[in-house]
């Protein structure tokens, strides 16, 4: 279990710098020899498929509170900016994972349930009158995704930190999708 965190987070962090990067570079890495390596992971497409998973999951337990802190829709996407925009190295895997794969089974499911859970919120910031009912879900949603590769660029070029990423980026949001 230790070896394979240590196996995931050393890929997740030299997969960011380069995408060539060998299973033995990321071995030496996470200080884990090749034979544990192999043993765990069969091919760089197990790893990979093991990051993504690692990725999501991170995803998912920073958004765990959201239900319970949010007051209002619009409160749920200020959270949902401020508690995933620390996830830039996350973001920066996932946002690349088609360059690795186009189908991972699992990853897509989780994908897509997170997706419906993002769909369904904006659906309910519109019935409730937060959101612009003109604009359609899928350009909200892309919007978002827009959104944190903005925050992304800001904290890996301009140096801002997640915070002052997540701000722009919930106000740059709020700004864009809000009835006039």
């Amino acid at each position: 279990m230790k070896s394979q965190q240590a196996l995931v987070l050393a890929g997740l962090k030299l997969i960011n710098k380069n995408k060539e990067i060998s299973l033995s570079d990321v071995a030496k890495e996470a200080g884990v020899g090749r034979a544990t390596l192999y043993r765990l992971y069969s091919s760089k497409e197990a790893l990979i498929e093991a990051i993504a998973l690692h990725c999501l999951n991170a995803f998912e337990v920073a958004t765990k509170p959201i239900e319970q802190l949010a007051t209002s829709t619009m409160h749920a996407f200020e959270l949902l900016f401020e508690l995933t925009m620390p996830l830039t190295d996350e973001s920066q895997f996932l946002m690349s994972l088609d360059y690795f794969a186009d189908d991972i089974p699992q990853v897509n499911d989780i994908i897509a349930k997170q997706d419906e859970e993002l769909w369904d919120l904006i659906e309910e910031a519109k019935q409730a009158g937060q959101l612009e009912k003109s604009l359609p879900t899928s350009w909200v949603l892309n919007l978002i995704e827009g959104l944190y590769y903005a925050g992304w660029v800001q904290q890996q070029e301009y140096q801002a930190s997640a915070k002052q990423a997540a701000a722009l980026a919930f106000q740059s949001f709020s700004r864009a999708v809000t009835p006039l």
